[in-house]
């Protein structure tokens, strides 16, 4: 299987990194589909997160991964309750958060701590001026 996370998706876990160490163990890839490529660096740079491939939310984008990625099935996990306009109709599968949660038995975060959210935040200004 090739699963892939948006990344608003895996910011509303509890614990992000046990979610993507559980995927790896049934996924043979595990990417993430992002508009924002340095939010996603800070995100898995915080969150220790290391990632087969990053892809753009694009039909496009999803062909070529399923080209690239030769697996029985491919998924996207998303935030939206129905199927997103991007997602090739032809071979991906789209599981809401919620449902797939409840499935592998992730715990979805209700809401950030202040100062978690200053926390990351300021990791994220960080990274900014280092660039």
């Amino acid at each position: 299987m090739t699963l892939v996370f948006e990344l608003d998706a895996l910011k509303r876990v509890m614990e992000p990194q046990a979610v993507v160490v559980d995927a790896r163990r049934w996924a043979q890839h595990v990417c993430l589909a992002t508009t924002d490529p340095e939010s996603a660096q800070t995100f898995s740079t915080v969150n220790l997160l290391r990632w087969e491939c990053q892809v753009e939310p694009a039909v496009s984008t999803f062909q070529q991964l399923s080209q690239r990625f030769q697996t029985d099935r491919y998924v996207l996990v998303g935030v939206s309750s129905g199927r997103p306009d991007y997602l090739p109709a032809d071979q991906w599968d789209y599981r809401n958060l919620t449902v797939a949660a409840e499935a592998a038995n992730w715990e979805i975060e209700t809401q950030k701590t202040p100062l978690q959210q200053r926390c990351a935040d300021r990791l994220a200004a960080l990274r900014r001026l280092r660039e």
